[in-house]
């Protein structure tokens, strides 16, 4: 794996550590003084992880295609826009032609925007920078990037949004959602989790999700025409990526965290944001599991995968025995940090070039 790697992980420590040993007081609209990280620590951060991945060059499968995607006329665009196909990334990229006519630019200003969006709000909401930044890491979400730029693009403006569904704003949640499909329509799907999430985190919403992603993994040729019908297209099924299974390890380890909540943590008095974040955790795992036979389903997890960097927080502070939660933290950032390596050569990263090299 490229000494790249390195560097990130250990500025990811290094800032991010910094960043919740030195906290800012801030004073909120309603009076309320809370703490936040300390933000140069984390403009450097968040600097570091945009270069890495804005001068990347031919590092992900995807990577050419985007490097030489094709730009539109105006016209284009606004169909695009109103039919709802990939108009916010076609007008996106537009911008980046105007900007500097250079094929490197629509790379860096979609690195610039999905990790601002993520760092942006972990630094708000996350009780844990560095945590959260470790499972950013750890969990794919950074590097995915690499690959499916349309995805993560789409995944960060629905993380930036998503409290939204815990402040009960469906309006404006829908907005969200209708903006992360102007880069992928897949994103669409993420209304669902509005009516799933506020559900009291019990037995009874483990095994609802559980029906939902059996029935789900059992109707794929419906779903499949369903989709054809809406995208006007016949679904080739023979596809290897319509066809082919989600790694086991992926769907493993989007269960770690519902293991770890009923077998280590209280399940009494938890508050709105606590059973909040515990709803995303499941609904990630059993998301993974309705989209195992088939990684076009399996997508559906960079989106639900993106709050668990917060989500794995609030599970860990749960633990109520302190040496038990110490010992769940690290044995699972050690889990976590190999399957970080596994997933890197997995997305065939492994052998980083900047685009300095190529000028």
């Amino acid at each position: 794996m490229s000494i790249v790697y390195w560097a990130v992980l250990a500025a990811t420590v290094i800032f991010g550590g910094m960043a919740d040993a030195f906290p800012k007081t801030r004073i909120g609209r309603n009076g309320r003084v809370y703490l936040r990280p300390e933000p140069v620590s984390v403009l450097l951060l968040a600097l570091i992880l945009i270069s890495v991945s804005g001068f990347r060059y031919q590092v992900g499968t995807d990577f050419m295609a985007y490097y030489h995607w094709t730009v539109d006329g105006w016209s284009e665009i606004f169909k695009s826009i109103v039919s709802l196909r990939n108009g916010g990334f076609e007008l996106l990229a537009k911008l980046c032609r105007l900007v500097f006519d250079h094929d490197q630019t629509l790379i860096f200003v979609s690195a610039c925007i999905t990790i601002g969006l993520y760092v942006l709000t972990i630094y708000r909401i996350s009780p844990s920078f560095l945590l959260s930044m470790l499972f950013y890491l750890f969990l794919g979400q950074w590097q995915g990037g690499f690959n499916g730029i349309r995805q993560y693009l789409a995944a960060a403006i629905l993380f930036a949004g998503h409290r939204l569904i815990l402040e009960k704003k469906l309006w404006q949640y829908i907005l969200v959602v209708v903006a992360a499909t102007m880069f992928h329509f897949s994103a669409a799907v993420m209304i669902i989790p509005y009516f799933l999430l506020n559900r009291k985190a019990d037995v009874t919403q483990l095994v609802l999700l559980a029906i939902g992603a059996i029935v789900i993994r059992f109707s794929y040729n419906f779903i499949f025409s369903v989709i054809g019908s809406i995208k006007d297209k016949t679904m080739d099924l023979d596809r290897v990526y319509l066809s082919a299974s989600v790694s086991i390890f992926r769907i493993l380890v989007a269960f770690v965290p519902v293991i770890l909540y009923l077998v280590l943590c209280r399940k009494d008095n938890l508050d709105r944001e606590q059973n909040f974040y515990m709803n995303t955790l499941f609904f990630h795992a059993f998301s993974m599991l309705a989209g195992m036979g088939s990684t076009y389903f399996g997508r559906i997890g960079i989106y639900t995968g993106a709050a668990a960097t917060v989500g794995y927080v609030h599970l860990f502070r749960l633990i109520e025995d302190e040496r038990s939660r110490n010992i769940t933290v690290y044995a699972v950032l050690v889990g976590l940090f190999l399957y970080w390596i596994y997933s890197v050569y997995a997305g065939g990263i492994g052998n980083f070039q900047w685009i300095f090299d190529n000028l």
